[in-house]
């Protein structure tokens, strides 16, 4: 199990799965799409069991919602914000490895495709600097979705409190939850309603649990390396518009 900034992944992901070993990867797969696709191609050649542990898949109010997305027809818009307290972590705000569009961002990105089934074509970011010196604390991004919908998602590191607002719009109505808080709402028409949800659940157990069964031939891999590269491509992408202050496609796109 690999929990360590990014940069350190490519070259120690590759060494244990020539030992032999299973691996369960911290998200961000790599810093940047490049790395990733190495890594992809180091798990097919080797064979052995490579999972990216991208945790809020497992978090209930992400479940209820992927549970309930048909309902809502053809989807709209999705839009997610992830926002939180400074971080006292300094490799953080390290180039090579750090800045919120890899180290948070990347959720939000895999949460885009997870709950809509739909991937990202095209980027239009913006990133700020409120309190870190050489890479973002803040970013606001608009993700042109397959089929025509939009995808919009903003971070910040920068406040003194904390949120996971995910909205799904569909043509026959709208979720909204939040995975930190544990609630989700209906809403039809001008009506909302609270949706009843199961006890919230430590994602990381879950994630653990779910590479241990892959590992004993249980269950397939649920998050297979593709799926941490599909994030960072969009990572990617959104930091090449931030830079040139323009929209950029997404690698494959």
């Amino acid at each position: 199990v690999l929990v360590l900034p990014p940069d350190q992944h490519v070259r120690l992901v590759p060494e244990a799965l020539d030992a032999g070993k299973g691996v369960l990867v911290e998200k961000p797969l790599a810093p940047d799409a490049e790395g990733a696709r190495r890594l992809v191609e180091a798990a097919r050649r080797s064979g052995q069991i490579a999972m990216v542990a991208q945790t809020l898949r497992f978090n209930t109010v992400v479940r209820a919602i992927r549970e309930r997305r048909e309902a809502l027809g053809e989807l709209r818009v999705i839009s997610l914000s992830q926002r939180f307290e400074p971080s006292t972590r300094t490799w953080l705000d390290d180039p090579a490895g750090g800045g919120i569009l890899r180290n948070t961002g990347v959720h939000s990105f895999d949460l885009v495709r997870f709950l809509t089934g739909l991937e990202a074509q095209e980027a239009l970011c913006f990133t700020q600097r409120v309190l870190t010196q050489q890479t973002e604390d803040a970013f606001g991004a608009v993700l042109k979705l397959a089929g025509g919908a939009l995808g919009v998602v903003e971070n910040n590191r920068a406040t003194a409190a904390r949120n996971g607002r995910i909205e799904l719009v569909g043509e026959k109505g709208q979720l909204c939850g939040d995975h930190v808080h544990g609630l989700l709402m209906e809403i039809q028409g001008a009506s909302a309603r609270s949706i009843p949800l199961p006890p919230m659940v430590p994602t990381v157990r879950e994630c653990l649990a779910a590479f241990a069964s892959a590992l004993h031939g249980r269950t397939p891999v649920p998050i297979p390396l593709e799926e941490g590269l599909r994030a960072v491509e969009i990572v990617d992408a959104c930091r090449e518009s931030a830079e040139m202050k323009m929209p950029r496609r997404v690698a494959g796109h």
